[in-house]
């Protein structure tokens, strides 16, 4: 592999990587948010207890930061999970009998 080829790959690597962590941060987002919905007990679904990640982070969390391709924090989990939770709590209607 010559050195060009090298950087090519690694700008590959990177671009997958960036697609996968935001991917990652709307599917998290997403599930939380489900998780929250479904806990919430204003909303019938019945007797099940819903399980849910161990905690939220408020952003992408430090080890999965990449100094070049996903330098920042990216937006707060907790006010996203918090927000799209409450859309779907929102949108929920009782089934009729």
């Amino acid at each position: 592999m010559k050195p060009s080829e090298l950087l090519e790959s690694h700008t590959a690597a990177g671009t997958r990587y960036k697609a996968a962590l935001t991917e990652l941060q709307a599917a998290f987002i997403d599930s939380a948010a489900h998780d929250m919905a479904l806990d919430n007990k204003n909303v019938p679904v019945g007797p099940t207890p819903v399980r849910s990640f161990f905690g939220i982070p408020d952003s992408i969390p430090w080890p999965l930061r990449h100094g070049q391709f996903a330098p920042g924090s990216g937006q707060n989990w907790q006010d996203a999970s918090r927000a799209r939770g409450n859309e779907l709590i929102d949108a929920v209607t009782a089934e009729a009998a």
